[in-house]
């Protein structure tokens, strides 16, 4: 039996399986009374769904076709309400059902349902059994109902995965309706949902769907759908037990939730302020949507339009303020090793440095040849006077020649006191060897590299007294069974992880972390800190990791959004002896620009031990181990903007959390960073010696040319041109 009320609410209509009442709904008598048998479609139809207008009812149910072999036909008959038995059938498929017993009983397998609207001559119809929907034209227009007509517009096949589509329809406006399925696989708070479809495209794609992440029905168990029901704006969902849900028309900033349950009979929704992150800008008893990106809402006050950020903010969709990603940066603590230097010979440094000139300020001034020859022109400067006075006639002035000839002869260790020009290269030679004993001093202290600033006393300011090389090694034993206590160090490290949930409205009551394991679902992990940073917008959450290999999964709860987020891995360091096991302080942001983070967001990190072996200045000393660790990632797709544009948008909004899966895993390799001196003190002693009698030895031989060849060569020339005047 099936009980309808015209819209205007004038009469009831009562469709039972043989006849058809008209009921005043003033004086509840029985106006008219139709038998099945005395007009079509024939006592044959069994009614199945039926819906009314003012002046029309379509009746949905099976009709026997052949009465020899028992075959029934699926049918929507459309009749006037004012003479009811004339109008006309339409077959909506063409399935047949040989076992009429099938049919022609009330059972979950044969229902059907219908729904008309008026206004565009459109009724569709729900075949949840076949898992279909039938849109028909209606054409009723015509005063003879024999004229009437009824086309199939279009069929609509729901998802493999769900079963029942169709279970009720109902329309929300001219141009959306709602479509109730009746089983969902993998719902928390329902078996059943409804969705909602624009009637002018094919219902692959729904707007929204009930229940949603922000309309939620908690319940002990999980209520299917049998009737929905929309009138006034309000959606009337009526599940088994029986319960009355009753969601109503919201304004626009609103949405309506469940937060308790009503009597055992009925539950009605309350208006609450659009989530943080979402608006809301027409009326409708739907989810709030995202902000765009550059926008945001706080979630204090009702949220038609979301406001602007600031220009510099990071304000992805569903931004709940403004955040400075200066305040979350990436920064790391392990760099590479530098490469070997172009010069690793200490007699090449020290040539490169003695005779060569730098086009910068500091160059000039560091270098040993500029001053070199500055220091050559004054000497040349020197001999100039020196060869006035010696052709001046005053006595005084040979006197005093004579005296500095006699101390410049003392200061020659060119050519041993022999010449007093000697001594003049003398001081060019001195000036020679300070700036190479000056290098030789700053460029001992330059070692190791962490301890070593810039060197002063050459161009590149880089350079230090060391050799590098790197390779990848296994962590086997020594002969003895022992291995580097810095492996043992590093083993041992314990680590603490800092999550940075950026742009997200999420409390620290909607947030849990547990460890996922092979041999149970999960052990709960314990937060050591949760805290809301000043932005008022970044939720950060501190834990201790469990192991160096574990899976780490961060649930967020709730109708949130993340906009981004920050990993951090902290590890106390430790000195034993030449063992030292450096400090792990790293960070790591990650964000896809004007998307929020995935609904299942992965992040593989990578360690793998970095040595850094420094051998000693001197020899004896002992070798020292420095420990460290470098993590890498490795992530899936941070966002599901590509599924969002290919299955709808809608997806944001059907699911209970947000899942943040960390695996930490270890290599079995480690790097091994070698770095020891490029020269040691005596070394260094030694070859700065033998180039500081190199250098005499030079202007020794280059004195001898200038005696031997370049003087006598020139005093050939000089008695030419004598002789030709």
């Amino acid at each position: 039996m099936f009980l309808k009320v015209n819209p205007s609410q004038t009469y009831a209509y009562v469709f039972t399986d043989s006849h058809i009442f008209k009921i005043g709904t003033v004086d509840f008598e029985i106006v008219s009374s139709t038998s099945f048998g005395d007009s079509p479609p024939s006592t044959s139809f069994q009614t199945h769904a039926v819906d009314i207008t003012e002046n029309y009812a379509i009746l949905v149910g099976f009709t026997r076709i052949n009465q020899m072999i028992k075959s029934t036909g699926l049918i929507a008959y459309l009749s006037s309400l004012n003479s009811f038995g004339e109008g006309i059938k339409a077959f909506l498929d063409d399935a047949r059902f040989k076992d009429i017993s099938q049919v022609f009983s009330y059972s979950r397998a044969n229902d059907m349902s219908v729904a008309i609207n008026p206004r565009r001559h459109i009724a569709i119809i729900g075949l949840p059994a076949r898992n279909r929907i039938i849109l028909l034209n209606i054409n009723a227009t015509d005063q003879f109902p024999q004229k009437w007509t009824l086309d199939i517009i279009r069929t609509e096949f729901g998802p493999q995965q769900y079963s029942d589509f169709g279970r009720s329809v109902v329309w929300i406006d001219d141009t959306t309706v709602a479509i109730t399925i009746l089983t969902t696989p993998n719902r928390p708070w329902s078996s059943s949902e409804v969705w909602v479809f624009d009637v002018d495209k094919p219902f692959k794609i729904p707007l929204f769907i009930f229940p949603n992440h922000q309309q939620k029905i908690m319940m002990p168990f999980l209520p299917p759908f049998l009737q929905t029901l929309f009138l006034s704006g309000n959606l009337y969902i009526i599940s088994e037990q029986p319960y009355l849900f009753i969601i109503p028309l919201e304004p626009a900033g609103f949405v309506s939730t469940l937060n308790t349950l009503g009597d055992r009979s009925a539950a009605i929704f309350e208006s609450v302020f659009c989530p943080a992150g979402t608006y809301k800008e027409v009326s409708r008893f739907g989810p709030c949507t995202v902000c765009p990106p550059q926008t945001k809402n706080n979630g204090n006050q009702s949220c038609t339009k979301c406001e602007p950020c600031a220009f510099t903010s990071f304000c992805p969709l569903g931004s709940v303020g403004d955040v400075s990603l200066d305040a979350y940066p990436s920064y790391t603590q392990t760099f590479s090793y530098p490469d070997p230097p172009d010069m690793n010979n200490y007699d090449d440094l020290l040539v490169h440095n003695a005779f060569t000139i730098g086009q910068s300020h500091h160059c000039v001034v560091v270098s040993p040849l500029f001053w070199t020859i500055i220091i050559a022109i004054l000497c040349f400067a020197v001999w100039v006077i020196m060869s006035l006075l010696k052709v001046c006639r005053c006595p005084k002035a040979h006197v005093h020649r004579n005296k500095i000839k006699e101390l410049l002869r003392k200061t020659d260790i060119v050519n041993e006191g022999e010449r007093w020009v000697g001594g003049l290269l003398s001081f060019v030679i001195i000036v020679q060897f300070g700036f190479i004993l000056w290098f030789a001093s700053d460029f001992l202290k330059h070692y190791p590299i962490e301890t070593s600033g810039l060197i002063y006393t050459t161009c590149g300011r880089t350079m230090h007294n060391a050799v590098f090389d790197s390779s990848l090694q296994l962590p086997l034993p020594n002969s003895d069974g022992s291995r580097w206590s810095i492996f043992n160090m590093l083993d041992r490290q314990p680590f603490i992880m800092t999550v940075d949930l950026l742009n997200t409205a999420a409390d620290c009551a909607s947030i849990t972390v547990q460890q996922n394991g092979p041999a149970v679902n999960h052990l709960r992990v314990p937060m050591r800190s949760c805290v809301l940073q000043s932005d008022n917008a970044t939720r950060s959450i501190s834990f201790l990791w469990p192991s160096h290999h574990a899976s780490i999964q961060l649930n967020i709860t709730g109708p949130f959004f993340v906009g981004g987020l920050r990993i951090c891995l902290y590890g106390h360091g430790h000195v034993d002896g030449v063992h030292t096991l450096q400090t792990l302080d790293m960070c790591q942001l990650f964000f896809t620009a004007n998307q929020t983070l995935s609904i299942m967001t992965t992040l593989h990190m990578v360690m793998i031990k970095v040595i850094n072996v420094t051998k000693p200045l001197k020899v004896g000393d002992d070798t020292r181990y420095h420990g460290r660790w470098a993590v890498s990632f490795a992530e899936n797709s941070l966002s599901d903007e590509l599924i969002y544009e290919q299955d709808g948008q809608y997806l944001r909004y059907i699911h209970e959390r947000t899942v943040l899966a960390l695996t930490l895993s270890e290599q079995p390799f480690y790097l091994q960073n070698n770095q020891q001196p490029m020269v040691r003190r005596t070394e260094l002693a030694f070859h700065t010696l033998l180039f500081c009698t190199l250098i005499i030895e030079l202007f020794g031989m280059g004195f001898l040319i200038f005696r031997l060849i370049i003087k006598p060569l020139i005093s050939v020339v000089v008695r030419r041109c004598h002789c030709k005047k």
